[in-house]
């Protein structure tokens, strides 16, 4: 089973995606709501894929997984709730796949698959 890291600072949202996630047959590694416990995840046990919401809340971002992901060739997504998402990602994410909130739960599965390559 292909395992999805989520992370997101809103515990219904991250929640709410897990259940999708696990629906659509994958297996999911979190919710996590901060960057340590993401990549502590990502160290011990290397997803094949994540959804990473883009702003964490504090003036914090996603940045720091997202670029752990890329140094492990592991595909991600963004999720976000802002319509001026360029302006919250650092220019060397602006090409990755993103989604708005609230989210579609058949959207999120046709980007995973598309993701991993199903």
């Amino acid at each position: 089973m292909r395992r999805i890291l989520v992370l997101d600072d809103e515990a219904l949202i991250a929640l709410d995606l897990a259940g999708v996630l696990e629906d659509e047959g994958f297996a999911v590694c979190g919710p996590y709501n901060s960057v340590d416990d993401a990549l502590d995840a990502i160290d011990a046990h290397a997803p094949d894929g994540a959804i990473l919401d883009v702003n964490l809340g504090q003036d914090k971002t996603s940045a720091p997984v997202a670029d752990r992901l890329g140094q492990h060739d592991i595909p991600f997504a963004f999720l976000t709730g802002y319509e001026q998402i360029d302006e919250k990602l650092e220019e060397r994410h602006r090409d990755r796949p993103r989604l708005g909130k609230p989210f579609d739960r058949t959207r999120i599965a046709t980007l995973v698959r598309g993701m991993l390559g199903n």
